[in-house]
């Protein structure tokens, strides 16, 4: 029993460590939500275009939100919705389009509710339907349609109905916002129509009956109206006094120039909406620059009470213009909405949500210091590009006739908010912001709201992050959203006055934490490297975009490997091809490639030789878009095998590459790789025999002796024939002649093998001045060594460092001679790797 015992021992340890070999590690890549602009704290899709916010609906525990997406670019294009869910309104969790266009129309803007009580027949089981209520656009003609779903919101399936209003004869038809209204037991649709808004009821969200409309003759007609809300406020908190809230965001005419958002208040009757304010007065809802299309959350619980809403942040004046990629557009804090009664009457307050208090990190605070022009910055020792500042000044003692806030502070960067005393305005200046000139509508000056200070006191509560700003005066009385595009080092902060000194009574400054976790991706290999094209981690994976190729590579090598993915072509774009990269350069220029080419239908192994592609073999196949495929290819010496779905469909030969990094590529198309991992067989040094036509994977320690120009495809001399081992080699006297010196080195690695090495070695002898040498990396001894023969044809070298496996090592390159044979040739050094370092 004891020996059997110990053989089952035996036998799983040897189990424990196959599958240890056999199993692929995933690597975390730190790039995740960390590009240059990328809000940490803010809502953003993980790539392509986003705008308005949609369907907002609460249920089961989660906010959902749908957005405007277009999944296959950075501008606006045929419109999607996206979908997110969050249990806490900072934390989200990004899941697949919920709606894609269709032979209606694009998906265009809407809303989305719990039909609690099975109005339109569409529950099937114990989970009440979710029913999206949206736009459909096709070329031009706008009608309004619903889809619904029975698992919470995971997938979703069009009424057979659709469209269940049709367009009445306008141009503009849509975005509708749909609640139930308890009094009349009927749900409401307001839609804009042009510039005012049209307002319908239905028992059942299938058929709709026209009721009113609003808007002629009100408000602010400077574009069109879109994306209304209609809603029900209790004003300064009393349950017994409420008055009903239309928001409206206007496409031109804001009052900072481009896109808004207005408001009015009033009454509602289940038909009707009445504006209790004179038709030409105009309520502004934000005054920055950059916020759009907000929307409140229906299905709140009665429990928690609140009206909250998000909105898009930025402007239709130059949204498909800002310089972000690989997505483009965030969403604004989620708020809390509130009536408050202030002295020029009863207007909308927004509050940040409390649930922002989770994402607090280190705090600092002050009180009682007076800032003044000449004194020093209290703020010199806080930095960071995710913050939330609240400060409060006493107004009515002030001398300073400005004071406020420089944030994103660097070089002569930094973006303004401060308080005018003498016009009473709160305002934002992005002047010297950062990058202003993408656009010329961008920079237009300050953004300045009208803000009584209250008992003597300005409050201002600020939410910095790395693309924005948000300010919010006196607990939300005024709002001002900017978008900021400032470097990724301008983390500065600086506290001033002007003309005089300026009591602050309090303030604290709480670093945001990042909300987003580790990237989706699933792979092996790390040091993602785009080359070119847009490349971006997903839920679905790795997704590559372009128009021609595009290619990103990891910073692993391979000489004989098993590399293989999950890859799905998208149903947008071209619907090229997307490929597995192996062998290759550092810029994918010479390279193999194998790939599922859903344009064409076929399997194909290629190759790039300087940026050219020649068919080496393939396999015609069916190749459908959003399919997953999994494609491997097996590389053994000249020899590769390409698998489709496990299934060997190519088995080919050809000996141009032998080793090089491992990538990805897409072909006009956009295209995800999921599950992306290779098992490497045989390893040798990178680029050891210089193929790649440079000196790709070799580090120039010193000096000028060694460049790409000195990479030869030459295979004469003045004397002979070099007689390399393939078409490159480095010739060291190639570019600059025998009189430059310097060092050059090979990626650091650990022996393997049977450590037995050879390299071929021309040029100068000269042993102390002029060779080719294995050095322990620990300590740098050099333990072989070689020359020249003061000949350019190339000899084979032997080393046996067997004595040195398991030890990390490299190869160093010394050329320290002058004058005559004063340069020293290297090709085809063979080392047997067991890692690289």
């Amino acid at each position: 029993m004891k020996r059997r015992g110990k053989k089952l021992i035996q036998i799983g340890t040897i189990f424990i460590l196959f599958l240890s070999m056999s199993l692929p590690v995933y690597a975390v890549d730190s790039s995740y939500y960390n590009e240059d602009y990328r809000p940490q704290y803010h809502f953003t899709p993980e790539a392509n275009w986003m705008n308005d916010p949609n369907g907002m609906v609460y249920y089961a525990g989660e906010y959902h939100l749908f957005y405007q997406y277009h999944p296959y670019g950075l501008q606006w294009g045929p419109m999607h919705w996206g979908h997110a869910v969050s249990k806490d309104l900072v934390h989200w969790e990004h899941l697949p389009i919920a709606l894609s266009p269709d032979d209606k129309g694009m998906i265009f803007s809407g809303s989305a509710v719990v039909d609690w009580n099975n109005t339109s027949g569409f529950q099937t089981g114990s989970e009440k339907p979710l029913v999206a209520i949206y736009t459909q656009d096709n070329e031009g003609n706008q009608v309004q349609s619903i889809a619904y779903s029975n698992d919470k919101g995971r997938t979703w399936t069009k009424y057979s109905g659709n469209p269940i209003i049709p367009n009445p004869g306008i141009k503009d038809f849509r975005d509708p916002k749909v609640f139930w209204h308890e009094e009349t037991n009927k749900w409401v649709m307001v839609v804009a129509a042009g510039d005012r808004i049209k307002i319908y009821t239905s028992p059942n969200l299938k058929q709709w009956t026209y009721a009113s409309e609003f808007g002629q003759g009100h408000g602010s007609h400077g574009g069109v109206w879109e994306c209304p809300d209609l809603f029900e406020l209790p004003v300064d908190g009393n349950p017994h006094q409420k008055k009903w809230v239309m928001q409206v965001s206007l496409g031109n005419g804001a009052v900072s120039g481009g896109s808004g958002m207005q408001y009015f208040v009033g009454s509602f009757d289940g038909t009707t909406f009445v504006n209790e304010n004179v038709p030409s007065q105009v309520l502004w809802t934000d005054y920055g620059k950059d916020f759009y299309a907000a929307v409140s959350w229906s299905d709140i619980p009665s429990s928690d009470g609140r009206r909250l809403w998000l909105g898009w942040m930025s402007n239709w004046q130059y949204a498909n213009d800002v310089p972000t990629t690989p997505w483009r557009s965030a969403m604004s804090i989620p708020r809390k909405l509130e009536l408050k009664t202030l002295p020029e009457g009863i207007r909308v307050v927004q509050i940040p949500v409390t649930e922002l208090q989770l994402i607090q990190g280190v705090s600092r605070e002050w009180t009682n210091k007076e800032i003044s022009p000449t004194g020093s910055n209290l703020l010199s020792g806080v930095s960071g590009d995710a913050l939330e500042i609240n400060a409060e000044f006493q107004v009515n003692t002030s001398q300073a006739t400005e004071f406020g806030f420089k944030v994103r502070k660097g070089g002569n960067q930094y973006t303004t908010i401060g308080y005018d005393k003498n016009s009473s305005a709160l305002f934002v200046d992005r002047s010297q912001s950062g990058n202003i000139t993408f656009n010329s509508s961008f920079n237009n000056g300050k953004h300045s709201a009208p803000l009584l200070p209250v008992n003597g006191k300005v409050k201002m509560r600020i939410f910095v992050d790395r693309s924005s700003v948000e300010v919010f005066g006196n607990d939300g009385q005024k709002v001002i959203t900017d978008v900021i595009l400032p470097d990724l080092s301008s983390k500065d902060l600086e506290i001033y006055a002007l003309n005089g000194s300026v009591t602050l009574n309090s303030l604290t400054v709480h670093h945001m934490n990042k909300v987003w976790d580790e990237s989706p991706f699933q792979s092996n290999l790390n040091g993602w490297t785009t080359v070119n094209g847009t490349w971006a981690d997903t839920i679905d994976g790795k997704q590559g975009r372009s128009d021609g190729d595009s290619f990103i590579l990891s910073s692993q090598f391979g000489t004989d490997f098993t590399y293989e993915s999950d890859i799905s072509i998208k149903d947008g774009n071209a619907r090229g091809a997307g490929a597995l990269v192996f062998r290759s350069n550092k810029d994918a220029k010479n390279s193999y490639l194998a790939n599922v080419d859903a344009k064409n239908d076929v399997v194909k192994f290629f190759k790039f030789e300087n940026g050219l592609a020649t068919v080496i073999a393939e396999y015609p196949t069916p190749i459908d878009v959003n399919k997953n495929y999994h494609l491997k290819a097996v590389a053994n010496g000249n020899n590769f095998k390409i698998y489709l779905d496990g299934r060997l469909v190519i088995d080919a030969n050809d000996s141009t590459f032998t080793t090089g990094k491992f990538g990805l590529n897409v072909w006009d198309a956009t295209a995800t790789f999921q599950n992306v991992t290779q098992q490497v067989t045989k390893l040798e040094l990178p680029n050891h025999d210089f193929e790649t036509g440079d000196l790709d994977g070799w580090i120039i320690v010193s000096g000028n002796a060694f460049s790409n120009g000195d990479v030869a495809a030459d295979t004469t001399f003045w004397g002979g024939p070099f007689n390399p081992n393939g078409k490159y080699h480095l010739w060291g006297f190639k570019e600059g002649g025998d009189d430059q010196t310097g060092i050059l080195k090979s990626q650091n690695f650990v022996l393997g093998g049977n450590g037995q090495i050879d390299l071929l070695v021309a040029g100068g002898n000269d042993i102390s001045k002029l060779y080719v040498a294995l050095v322990r990396a620990s300590d740098g001894a050099e333990l072989f060594k070689e020359t020249g023969t003061n000949n350019e044809t190339y000899t084979r070298k032997y080393w046996d460092a067997s004595a040195f496996v398991g030890t990390e090592c490299y190869i160093k390159v010394v050329d320290n001679a002058t004058g005559d044979f004063g340069h020293i040739n290297l090709d085809d050094v063979n080392v047997p790797v067991q890692v690289l370092k």
